[in-house]
């Protein structure tokens, strides 16, 4: 990113593009994507389904699944250029210094270990801890992350814990090394709402506690509200918007980072500002407009917008926009 201090800075993605290599044509799943992840902050990703969130943490991680392969960019990891890793470095360097806390715990875990072996396998792999050793820890982390009676439940499998449990372990098992980076994707979606709660919270203070950074992925704009210190705002395969979040949610510069904010439900609504969806949906990877890929849905749209695709350009202060509107004109 342009004009930024690098001596905080412990993740850099810079014009990361994948795609994938379909019957259909190239999917460009992520294309010229840049941000970054300063020590102890949270970054939340955020946009609908299909913009290539998921994606992006998987090429951070370096699991992008086949037909899928990165094809140009640069990813710096705390002084270590992750595409040039042989699969053995980044294996090492994968649940020990960056850990990934999937969408849903029960296709994560296996089934037929207990939470306790699965826990302890990654401090005997990582830490070469013996098994009773790293058993011990492994009970220590699922206290830690408020598991009741964690010398229980390492003996139990995945199906006997609820899916707040299975999360928690999740959890367990990314910090079970102390990364430096944890990537936790729609940590919550499948949890009801009062266990989202606890799991955010549980996050949120292990960061604190464990100077951790967290890249925290989600469609929910309240939820990064919360928790993020920036925000990027992902829109087919793109950056659309990346600013601090308190700018960002005072003085939103794209029409589609607008339309999130409309769409959140608020107790004061009145009759006259009521709920406002985005009309439409994301179009296929395979079926993107010419010019900006917002313009079949915007209401700000120009005919430059059907033309040109706009670039990502500072506004000021460090917020990024990629439109070329100036929405400030407008009575938002």
């Amino acid at each position: 990113m342009p004009g930024l201090d690098v001596t905080s800075m412990l993740l850099s993605v810079d014009k990361l593009k994948t795609y994938f290599y379909t019957s259909e044509g190239v999917i460009p799943a992520v294309d010229d994507v840049s941000f970054r992840v300063d020590k102890g902050t949270i970054l939340g990703i955020v946009g609908e389904s299909g913009c290539g969130k998921s994606v992006t943490a998987l090429s951070i991680m370096r699991l992008v699944p086949p037909p899928g392969r990165i094809v140009s960019g640069e990813i710096f990891f705390d002084g270590h250029d992750l595409l040039k890793l042989s699969d053995d470095q980044i294996r090492d360097l994968r649940g020990d210094r960056i850990a990934m806390v999937f969408q849903d715990p029960m296709t994560s875990l296996n089934p037929v270990f207990t939470i306790g072996n699965q826990i302890s396998e990654i401090l005997r792999v990582h830490k070469g801890d013996k098994r009773s050793k790293a058993l011990d820890k492994a009970e220590s982390l699922l206290q830690r992350v408020g598991i009741p009676d964690p010398a229980r439940r390492i003996r139990e499998y995945p199906h006997q814990l609820s899916g707040g449990m299975r999360q928690r372990v999740m959890i367990a098992m990314s910090i079970a090394c102390e990364p430096a980076l944890i990537i936790a994707d729609e940590p919550t979606t499948a949890l009801d709402v009062t266990i989202q709660a606890q799991i955010l919270r549980l996050l949120k203070g292990l960061t604190e506690s464990l100077n951790m950074a967290l890249i925290l992925i989600s469609h929910d704009l309240g939820v990064i509200a919360e928790m993020a210190d920036t925000v990027a705002i992902m829109y087919a395969g793109k950056i659309v918007e990346y600013a601090p979040t308190n700018e960002l949610f005072a003085s939103p510069l794209h029409p589609y980072t607008i339309g999130l904010l409309e769409s959140i439900p608020r107790f004061e609504a009145t009759r006259e500002k009521r709920l406002r969806a985005i009309k439409g949906g994301v179009p296929k990877p395979s079926e993107l407009p010419e010019g900006c890929k917002f313009n079949p849905r915007c209401k700000y749209i120009i005919e430059r917008c059907m033309k040109e695709e706009p670039g990502l350009v500072d506004a000021g202060g460090g917020h990024l926009v990629r439109c070329w509107v100036d929405v400030k004109k407008f009575d938002l």
